[in-house]
């Protein structure tokens, strides 16, 4: 490169200049909520179509078909236009042949997660066979140093049959009911409402993640497309619900989130806590990277821990995080084996669920 020179190399007289660059390096972009599905279509088999608004996907992926008409349907463009009346507003989207079998949605999903995607759905496949595909391709994505999230709604019919289909998963989101919606295609074309499953109330949950932040909750948010529930839930039954980590919609002032849980038992219950870290995570990825390949000594890795620590500090101006500590290290041997390593210890915020009211009577 120009800009740079060795001492051992200086002959000819004159003035050589050195530029480093390193305290320059910042994070830039990082996107949160890209939406990736995989759906049937009758046009644009086997190929990846960035969308960003419905009109773009029908022009691409075709009409989709009356609701129920059974095997061979075409339904993608029907969980887009869910997507897309839910707040989506940037959606990669592969469509497969009608009556493709699981394999054939597995091997869509991997091409799909090759893109900038953060949340996937696929509201087409019947709720085990969704588990099955989804789990796999987050699992294999995570290992890739790829964090997403997946949102799958239940088809069962019962509490206690819907309860029994949550996995135990902190990257899986498991929703219920399903709702009303009107379908262009029923009636022979004339249109009509049909009660779509909940299946599709994923769409419609990863069409909300899609607007927040990662910091912000969807406990409490109403879902704008979505007007009627095709079953409604009571107190006893929700809490049955909650209590086996399913996110339950309910009707009421619209229809919104009862409260935003991930399927995982532990730490990272609420989706707040997932998004922030997998936040984090990309951002000190993005920060990192550049550095590889430069010099390990102490003012690089000072510029690497500059980088990460602007970064880290616009987390905690925008409330996602309330506190960090960060360190840049690197022993000898870890110089000598090309290893700089960094500690970061996050403090996410985490949203009210409950508020506890005393009263005082005198």
């Amino acid at each position: 490169m120009a800009e740079t020179f060795s001492t051992s190399e200086f002959v000819v007289p004159g003035t050589f200049v050195r530029v480093r660059a390193e305290g320059l390096i910042s994070v830039g972009g990082i996107s949160s909520g890209n939406i990736g599905i995989v759906g049937t279509a009758s046009t644009a088999v086997d190929e990846t179509h960035n969308v960003s608004d419905y009109d773009a996907a029908r022009g691409v992926f075709g009409a989709y078909d009356a609701y129920n008409e059974g095997q061979g349907s075409l339904n993608l463009t029907r969980a887009i236009e869910v997507l897309f009346r839910n707040g989506a507003r940037t959606v990669y989207a592969r469509a497969v042949a009608a009556e493709a079998n699981q394999a054939a949605f597995a091997a869509a999903f991997s091409e799909v997660v090759k893109d900038n995607v953060n949340i996937l759905v696929v509201p087409e496949l019947p709720t085990t066979e969704a588990l099955a595909v989804l789990g796999a391709i987050l699992e294999t994505a995570e290992n890739n140093s790829h964090d997403l999230i997946a949102v799958i709604g239940s088809d069962a019919a019962t509490v206690a049959a819907i309860v029994q289909q949550a996995p135990t998963n902190d990257r899986i989101i498991f929703t219920t009911p399903g709702f009303q919606a009107f379908d262009v295609a029923a009636n022979g074309g004339a249109g009509g409402d049909v009660d779509l499953d909940g299946t599709y109330s994923a769409a419609a949950i990863a069409g909300l993640l899609s607007t927040l932040t990662p910091q912000s909750s969807p406990t409490n948010k109403g879902l704008a497309g979505v007007v009627r529930l095709s079953q409604r839930y009571s107190y006893g039954e929700t809490k049955q619900l909650l209590n086996g980590r399913v996110l339950v919609l309910e009707q009421r002032r619209g229809v919104r989130v009862v409260r935003g849980l991930t399927t995982d038992d532990g730490a990272f219950t609420q989706i707040t806590t997932r998004r922030i870290t997998d936040f984090a995570k990309a951002g000190i990825r993005k920060a990192s990277n550049p550095f590889i390949g430069k010099l390990n000594n102490q003012r690089v890795r000072k510029a690497l821990q500059g980088a990460i620590d602007g970064f880290l500090t616009t987390m905690v101006q925008d409330e996602a995080l309330t506190e960090y500590t960060l360190e840049v290290t690197a022993s000898r041997a870890d110089e000598i084996a090309g290893r700089a390593l960094v500690t970061v210890m996050l403090k996410p915020t985490f949203s009210i669920d409950f508020i506890a009211v005393t009263l005082v009577l005198q």
